[in-house]
């Protein structure tokens, strides 16, 4: 029953993938004013912008940097993204070292030791911010069985991936299952089954994870947090204890998974498609195994959202106001969230400013997609390995980067 249900999972994902990707009927996207000009610079800031930190954010920052150019910018007021982990670039962005540092998680929430807030009272650097959500991505967890998988193993798991619970994953990275063949995972896994025996290996799991102030970290915690208490009552963003290394940002930690027998990390999803390592699917809220697709994300966003709404509404003082992890649903992926970019509220050059408001502006909107005029940062977040922003959480995007000002005045506006 489970190989059923797994195959019509895998096989649904993928078509609904495929309609998402080119169904955008034309006409249905309307281009307000302010969007007809963000990709229109009259005048470029007096240095080069720099930007940077989240590593799960640099597929879709460094797309959209590269589309914003093409579109009408000849020559891009940024340097290439910098990618580092969300604590550099909440740090940056306080120094002044990035006009934009990305996190995802905002500077309210557990401003940790590697953060300079500039303040006793973390709260009062907050005031000085405003931080835009931009993307929708998920935490893919990758593996690497290792020499001792038999050919006839991975043949299976090319038909049906390695199925992971919330629990076990908790288990799992507090060093509590320590090899693959644990009875939990072959509980999960009867697919891998064959005359009675599981082609699991005795292999020893090798926990692969992040250094401290990654954003990624905190997005898995988080998820542990809510789905096995006993080993994560708190979404700790710390580097797990058990870990055979840690890793400065998720490319580094894709890598280390590929070359360690029995690895296994998290990384975020664009990453897993980019670079090949085998992913698991996750038993989510509804208990149905689920792959981190842009079909998943969408769900998890919008059962999320919905929740946020009515419980007091889309908000950053409170995890519990911005986190969509472990959402309801059949469809949804489990380990998802946003992730923000952070500028200082008041500019001190009007130039500047326009740029950076303009950019993020281009990030956070989508236009339909189908031509490079009407290309702009959301219509790339499926090729990159994200979910466009739902609509709402598009607006609300809007509503807080109206909050950056230069002279007293909001910069935003149809006339820049």
């Amino acid at each position: 029953m489970l190989k059923k249900s797994l195959r019509g999972t895998v096989g649904a994902v993928a078509v609904t993938v495929g309609l998402l990707a080119t169904a955008i009927p034309a006409g249905a996207f309307t281009v307000d004013s302010i969007m007809k000009n963000d990709v229109k610079l009259k005048a470029l800031p007096p240095s080069t912008l720099n930007l940077g930190g989240s590593s799960f954010d640099f597929p879709l920052v460094q797309a959209s940097l590269t589309q914003w150019q093409t579109n009408d910018i000849k020559k891009s007021p940024f340097s290439a993204y910098q990618s580092t982990k969300s604590g550099t670039g909440r740090a940056s962005a306080i120094s002044g070292a990035y006009n934009i540092g990305c996190s995802d998680f905002p500077l309210n929430i557990l401003t940790p030791p590697d953060v300079g807030v500039g303040s006793s009272n973390p709260k009062d650097a907050v005031a000085n911010y405003v931080q835009v959500p931009v993307a929708l991505g998920g935490v893919s967890i990758i593996y690497n069985m290792g020499s001792s998988a038999t050919s006839q193993l991975k043949t299976l798991l090319h038909i049906y991936p390695l199925t992971l619970s919330g629990a076990v994953l908790g288990q799992i990275f507090a060093g509590k299952i320590t090899y693959w063949n644990n009875s939990a995972i072959v509980k999960l896994n009867p697919h891998l089954t064959v005359s009675g025996s599981t082609t699991l290996p005795h292999q020893k799991i090798n926990i692969e994870s992040r250094t401290s102030g990654s954003g990624t970290t905190f997005m898995f915690t988080d998820y542990l947090s809510r789905v096995d208490k006993a080993d994560f009552p708190a979404a700790t963003a710390a580097a797990f204890t058990h870990a055979a290394s840690t890793n400065s940002n998720s490319a580094a930690l894709d890598a280390s998974v590929k070359a360690v027998d029995g690895g296994v990390g998290y990384v975020e999803y664009g990453y897993a498609v980019a670079n090949g390592n085998p992913t698991a699917l996750i038993v989510n809220a509804a208990g149905k195994a689920v792959a981190p697709t842009a079909v998943g994300l969408t769900a998890a966003a919008t059962a999320g959202l919905t929740f946020i709404n009515a419980h007091g509404g889309f908000k950053l003082s409170t995890t519990s106001g911005f986190s969509i992890n472990n959402s309801s649903g059949a469809t949804t992926y489990p380990i998802a969230g946003f992730s923000y970019c952070i500028v200082k509220k008041k500019q001190t050059n009007q130039n500047t400013g326009i740029a950076l408001v303009k950019f993020l502006d281009f990030l956070v909107h989508q236009a339909g997609g189908t031509t490079t005029a009407n290309t702009y940062g959301q219509d790339l977040a499926i090729r990159n390995g994200y979910a466009p922003m739902p609509v709402t959480l598009q607006n609300i995007a809007r509503t807080f980067l109206k909050g950056v000002t230069y002279n007293g005045k909001t910069i935003l506006s149809a006339t820049n």
